[in-house]
């Protein structure tokens, strides 16, 4: 980080750790995820609806993992050669050209290849735009509000896509229908860039001199010669796995039990409310006692007794929206308590700390492959009993596997 980038946060904003002058980006991204990926609580239902099968669905849903994995690498790297606001420009005009052809012809037409390249080329744009401010962020941010200018991150990010999306979508569907509420995403993208790149007047660092390939393989290069950034990688995608196969199991298990598919939305968004809270708290903790403390003993731990928790809630208590709750907001807390990495994992490689926010983008990226992959090949040899159980020991193995991660100047 170098001396000019830095704010210095003084009063009411140092206390909450949120930078006053980047305040509009934290707007932006919430407004551009919003928009960006309003469809993701409903298009597989959409797509089922329309006749197309499991497998289908789920092809078109791990290229579009895998093309937000590759971006969200590139990202961090991109960030420091090409320019910040540039990239999150570039964002902006990949969301558009993915989306028109995604709405207006691949949808109406059933024309699958089409779907697939529309619809992965549209995903890409909202971890171009969200992970590159991640950047902007680790550059101006001081280290001792670092923790909870990240945590501000992930809540503009997931108050974005878990809660605002599927509840403004639940609201005009009914009313509007699934092409009006994909096109009223166009405003809020609009918005979000608006408010990001032309409200916040803030200047990140300029771009580096190196070259964008020589960058790239020096990315590549650190994974190789770093065991703690392979660690690191690890650890951030098993953050997210919970969040994308639970949203796979739980409305075909949940039924079993006498649960609707409402009862699992509303209890699911519920939660998620709860996770901006717990977000913030575990910012202001990782502050405190240190973020790799922080992941040891809350994120895996809490994550994996949770997983367990939804499992044999339902099987212990039936029908009870109060104990599903209670197992989905320790998930949720739990969650929280990862928020710290981004801000642990830049720290862990200072003198390159492009190539360690790729690693970051990059296990963020993988979760949205990893938590549909497990339940692919788990489900049917294992149940979703069994699968949930992968989940959980996957979750304890992440706080073991942060153990390692100690910052240069940590004993």
């Amino acid at each position: 980080m170098t001396e000019h980038s830095v704010y210095i946060q003084q009063g009411i904003w140092a206390r909450i750790g949120l930078p006053r002058q980047l305040l509009w980006g934290f707007i932006g991204v919430f407004l551009f995820i919003t928009g960006a990926t309003i469809e993701q609580s409903w298009l597989a239902s959409l797509l089922q609806q329309r006749g197309f099968d499991a497998r289908d669905i789920s092809m078109m849903s791990s290229v579009f993992g895998l093309c937000v994995a590759l971006v969200s690498w590139f990202s961090g790297i991109g960030a420091g050669v090409l320019g910040i606001r540039r990239l999150m420009w570039a964002a902006t005009l990949v969301y558009f050209i993915g989306s028109v052809p995604f709405i207006f012809w691949a949808l109406p037409h059933g024309n699958y290849p089409l779907m697939v390249a529309s619809y992965a080329l549209r995903g890409v744009a909202y971890p171009l735009f969200a992970y590159s401010f991640l950047v902007w962020i680790n550059q101006c941010c001081e280290t001792r509000i670092l923790g909870r200018a990240v945590s501000w991150f992930w809540i503009a990010f997931g108050v974005g896509m878990t809660i605002v999306a599927p509840w403004f979508s639940g609201f005009m569907i009914p009313r509007s229908g699934e092409t009006t509420t994909l096109l009223i995403g166009f405003v809020f993208v609009l918005a979000g860039s608006g408010c990001a790149l032309v409200l916040n007047r803030a200047q990140p660092e300029r771009e580096s001199d190196s070259k964008i390939l020589p960058a790239l393989g020096e990315g590549l290069m650190v994974l190789a010669r770093e065991p703690k950034m392979r660690l690191a990688v690890l650890v951030k995608t098993i953050n997210d796995i919970g969040k994308f196969s639970l949203v796979i199991l739980m409305p075909v298990y949940l039924p079993r039990f006498g649960f609707s598919i409402q009862e699992w939305l509303t209890i699911w968004g519920l939660v998620n409310v709860l996770n901006i809270f717990a977000g913030y708290f575990f910012g202001w903790l990782g502050d405190t006692i240190g973020w790799r403390k922080t992941v040891v003993f809350f994120s895996g731990t809490l994550c994996g007794a949770a997983s367990l928790a939804v499992c044999y809630a339902p099987v212990l208590f039936g029908n009870s929206e109060v104990a599903l709750f209670a197992a989905l907001a320790i998930y949720a807390i739990g969650l929280g308590a990862f928020g710290p990495l981004s801000a642990l994992i830049p720290a862990l490689l200072p003198e390159n700390k492009g190539a360690a926010i790729s690693c970051l983008n990059l296990g963020s990226g993988l979760s949205n492959f990893a938590g549909p992959l497990i339940v692919t090949l788990c489900v049917d040899p294992l149940g979703v009993e069994g699968t949930l159980w992968v989940i959980a020991v996957l979750y304890f193995a992440a706080s073991v596997l942060a153990i390692p991660l100690k910052v240069p100047q940590e004993k």
